[in-house]
């Protein structure tokens, strides 16, 4: 089957650099703290509380704790969390918008520990590889991910609303065109979960042209910008992709507890990167086990 994953909150912060105190979780913290402990004893330094955390700097256990939780994730949903990878989206250093990258069984054995530094903007994994989760760690932006049922091949990428307005929701499904011969009638969609329109600039982007300025309405000189809808214009009316061959993950980051959000810890009263909203939860897909017509969706520890 193909398995869509969603992490939510429940296993932490899902990428190195948005780890902070308000955003630990309880193992988080009784981790850190023995990591941290064992350090300590080594160097002859007196042992730490959890409450001392707060104002703990743990910079450099980070990236322990962000492999603790891919683990966690892992074993939760089904799949070794060593085995999960993200496109950089670096159009420097990939030389175009639009660019793909497979990963194939000799990749994932080359780097075993997975999370490895890929510029192109879309992963593309196929069933010849079960196992190997495609993603990306997004708080507000929805991730949209196209399968070949027919063929096991998969395309995911990360969709920011500057992104979606580049029309990268319908590059996502023209890797599977003209890369893998893929048929519209064959492709199916899912769109993870994104902020609502009650996501708000206060005044119109400069970075909004063709594909997202149709869908950012003033409301008496707020900006609402609405994703979805032009995620499913792109996906519908450029690729030619049924409706009912398309899942939207309704939940709204902003206001759902269960995600991160940029847009909300925004407004926190102290400050960005105050709240618990802060953070990167993680949403791709991977294949499991030998039959690839069902596609099963599972949010966090199974919500």
């Amino acid at each position: 089957m193909i398995k869509i994953v969603e992490s939510q909150k429940d296993f932490g912060a899902m990428n190195t650099g948005t780890i902070r105190w308000v955003n630990l979780t309880d193992d988080d913290k009784k981790m850190l703290v023995d990591m941290i402990n064992k350090d300590r004893a080594e160097e002859g330094l007196s042992a730490i509380t959890i409450e001392d955390l707060e104002t703990y700097d743990f910079t450099n256990y980070r990236k322990k704790l962000f492999r603790e939780h891919r683990l966690k994730m892992g074993e939760a949903m089904g799949f070794d969390g060593n085995h999960m990878f993200m496109a950089d989206q670096d159009v420097a250093k990939s030389g175009r918008r639009g660019s793909h990258f497979e990963l194939t069984r000799e990749y994932v054995e080359a780097y075993p520990n997975g999370w490895t530094d890929i510029p192109e903007d879309i992963l593309v994994v196929t069933d010849k590889v079960p196992g190997v989760v495609i993603g990306h760690p997004v708080a507000d932006c929805p991730v949209v991910m196209m399968t070949d049922k027919k063929q096991g091949i998969s395309t995911v990428g990360h969709c920011s609303a500057e992104l979606i307005d580049c029309h990268m929701p319908r590059m996502i499904g023209e890797v599977l065109r003209s890369a893998y011969g893929s048929r519209a009638e064959d492709i199916y969609a899912y769109v993870s979960a994104c902020a609502g329109p009650n996501w708000i600039y206060e005044s119109f982007p400069k970075w909004a042209n063709d594909g997202m300025k149709p869908y950012i309405y003033d409301d008496h000189g707020e900006f609402h910008i609405h994703m979805i809808p032009a995620v499913l214009h792109q996906l519908m009316e450029e690729l030619g992709i049924p409706r009912e061959h398309i899942i939207v993950n309704d939940d709204d980051t902003l206001t759902d507890d269960h995600y991160f959000s940029n847009a909300a810890d925004f407004h926190s009263p102290n400050g960005r990167g105050t709240s618990p909203k802060f953070g990167r939860h993680y949403a791709g897909l991977f294949y499991e086990g030998d039959d690839q017509s069902d596609i099963v969706i599972q949010k966090g520890r199974g919500r």
